[in-house]
C-alpha cells in the first residue's frame, strides 16, 4: 500500500489543534487531581505509619516524587493502550488511532508517551507542529505512527462515520 493510500483512510477526519489542546488541558486538569490525592494518600500512609512507630526504612512521600512521571506517563498509555482516548480526548470526541484504525498497542503508546517529552522539550515546537503538518501530526504521533482524529460515534454522528468508512473501505 503506498503512502498516499495509508493516510487516505485518515483525510478530513484528522483533529485541529485547538480541539487538541482542549483535550490535552482536560487531561492536565484529571492528571493533577490523580497526583493531588495520590500525594495526599502517600502523606497519610506516612504519618499512620509514623503513629504507630512503625520505621519502613523508607519515606513513602519521598517515593511517591520519584513516582509521579510514572504515574502520568500510566495514565496516558494505559488510556490509550485500553480506549484510544484519554479522558480529555473522550471529552473532546477525540481518539488517537494507527493505521489501521485501533488504538495503539502498548508499544507505540509508550513511543507517543516518551513523544509527548520530546514536543514539549524545544518550546513546545514538536506539539505546534500540528498547525503545518499536512497530517495534522505532532511529533510525537509521527514517532508512533498515530493520529488524532474525531470519533463520529461519540459526536452522535455514527452514521456519517459509518458511511465514510463504508466508502474509504472500497479503496483499500
Amino acid at each position: 500500500m503506498s503512502k498516499k493510500n495509508e493516510y487516505h483512510v485518515l483525510q478530513g477526519r484528522s483533529a485541529g489543534f485547538v480541539t487538541r489542546l482542549l483535550a490535552y488541558l482536560a487531561d492536565l486538569a484529571v492528571v493533577a487531581g490523580i497526583l493531588s490525592l495520590s500525594g495526599w494518600i502517600a502523606v497519610l500512609a506516612d504519618n499512620v505509619i509514623e503513629q504507630l512507630g512503625m520505621d519502613p526504612g523508607v519515606d513513602l512521600a519521598t517515593m511517591y516524587v520519584f513516582m509521579i512521571p510514572f504515574i502520568i506517563g500510566g495514565y496516558f498509555v494505559i488510556l490509550w493502550s485500553l480506549t484510544g482516548r484519554t479522558i480529555g480526548k473522550w471529552f473532546m470526541g477525540l481518539k488517537v488511532v494507527g493505521r489501521d484504525g485501533l488504538p495503539p498497542t502498548i508499544g507505540r503508546s509508550m513511543i507517543r508517551a516518551i513523544g509527548y517529552v520530546l514536543s514539549a522539550v524545544v518550546l513546545w515546537v514538536g506539539y505546534f507542529w500540528v498547525i503545518i503538518d499536512d497530517e495534522r501530526q505532532a511529533w510525537h504521533d509521527h514517532l508512533a505512527k498515530t493520529w488524532v482524529i474525531y470519533d463520529y460515534e461519540r459526536l452522535g454522528r455514527g452514521q456519517i462515520y459509518e458511511n465514510y468508512r463504508r466508502r474509504t473501505a472500497k479503496i483499500d
